[in-house]
C-alpha cells in the first residue's frame, strides 16, 4: 500500500513550492507520480455576479481582467512546477513509465475551481495543498475544504516553511479521539505510518473524549507492524488544537495526522474548532481526512 498518484493543487502563490516539494517527497518514497494541477476559473462565471444593467464594455473589461490574472497565476505555477520537478530529479510523463520511478505532469483545467479540484482529487491517492492564511485564503481555502470534505481522499496541507531535506513522515503524531474522522485519517495514513521511525498517538482527555482510547488505536496499528507510543494529555480548559500542536513540537514530529471537521464547517467557523486552529497555525505538514 502506497501513494502512487499524488495530486498537487497549485494557485500560482508563494506556497506552491513547498506543496510541490512535499508532493515529490511522497513520490520518492515508493516511486510515484505528481500531477501539478491549476484549476482555472471560467471568466464567464464573473458576469452573473455583476448584476443587471452592466454595460457590455464593462463586462468585457471584467472578463479580460479575470483572464489576465488567471494567466499570471498559471505562468507562475508552471514555472514553479518545472523548477521543483528538476530539483526532484523527476521525469516529465503523462502515464506510468517503468524506466522512471518518479514522474510528474502539469495540467490546467478550466471550470469551477472547487469542482475541478475535487474531481481530480478523487482520482489520486493523496492530494497536497499549501497552507492558506485565515484572512486571505479566498478561493484556495474553498478548494482545500472541498477536497477535504468531498474527495474521499486524504489531504496533506503543507506550511510555507516546509523543507524536504528535513524529511516527511519519519516522526509522526496522530491526533486521536475515536471519531469517524480520526479513524479515516489514521487508516489513510498507513502508507506513511508503516515506514515511520516513530509514531506517537496523542489522545487528549476532555469532558467529551477519553484519553485511554489512544491505547486502542496503538493496539490496532500493531497489527500493521506499527509500534506506537501513546500520550494522554489533559485539556484542562486549554485549546485542543493548540495542545496538539504543542505535543507535536515536543515530539519533534514532521507530520501530524488529523481527522478534519468533526463538526460542520459553519459550526467550526462560528465556535472555532480543532481543524480550523491547526489549518491556520501548524508549522509542520498535516495529513487530514474526513
Amino acid at each position: 500500500m502506497s501513494y502512487r498518484k499524488i495530486l498537487s493543487v497549485l494557485t500560482g502563490g508563494a506556497g506552491d513550492r513547498a506543496a510541490l516539494a512535499a508532493a515529490f517527497a511522497l513520490a520518492r518514497r515508493d516511486g510515484g507520480h505528481v500531477l501539478g494541477l491549476v484549476p482555472n476559473p471560467d471568466p464567464r462565471e464573473a458576469v452573473p455576479a455583476l448584476g443587471e444593467g452592466v454595460s457590455g464594455a464593462l463586462v468585457e473589461e471584467i472578463m479580460t481582467m479575470v483572464e489576465q490574472e488567471s494567466r499570471n497565476h498559471r505562468t507562475r505555477a508552471h514555472q514553479t512546477f518545472d523548477a521543483v520537478l528538476a530539483e526532484a530529479g523527476a521525469t516529465l510523463a503523462e502515464s506510468p513509465d517503468a524506466a522512471a520511478p518518479v514522474t510528474g505532469d502539469f495540467r490546467e483545467v478550466v471550470g469551477n475551481q472547487e469542482d475541478v479540484a475535487v474531481v481530480q482529487a478523487r482520482l489520486a491517492d493523496v492530494s497536497v495543498m499549501a497552507q492558506v492564511a485565515e484572512t486571505t485564503g479566498g478561493e484556495a481555502l474553498l478548494m482545500l475544504e472541498a477536497i477535504l470534505l468531498d474527495s474521499a481522499r486524504p489531504l496533506l496541507v503543507v506550511p510555507p516553511s516546509f523543507n524536504a531535506d528535513a524529511g516527511l513522515g519519519r516522526r509522526i503524531v496522530i491526533a486521536w479521539n475515536g471519531s469517524r474522522e480520526s479513524a479515516q485519517a489514521a487508516a489513510q495514513a498507513l502508507p506513511l505510518l508503516t515506514t515511520a521511525e516513530t509514531v506517537t498517538v496523542i489522545a487528549v482527555e476532555t469532558d467529551k473524549t477519553d484519553g485511554a482510547a489512544g491505547r486502542d488505536l496503538a493496539d490496532y496499528l500493531a497489527w500493521h507492524g506499527v509500534k506506537a507510543q501513546v500520550r494522554q494529555p489533559m485539556a484542562e480548559g486549554r485549546s485542543v488544537g493548540a495542545l496538539l500542536l504543542a505535543e507535536a513540537k515536543a515530539a519533534n514530529a514532521d507530520l501530524l495526522v488529523l481527522g478534519g471537521y468533526g463538526h460542520s464547517r459553519l459550526r467550526e467557523m462560528i465556535l472555532g474548532g480543532v481543524t480550523r486552529h491547526i489549518l491556520y497555525n501548524a508549522t509542520l505538514p498535516v495529513l487530514l481526512a474526513h
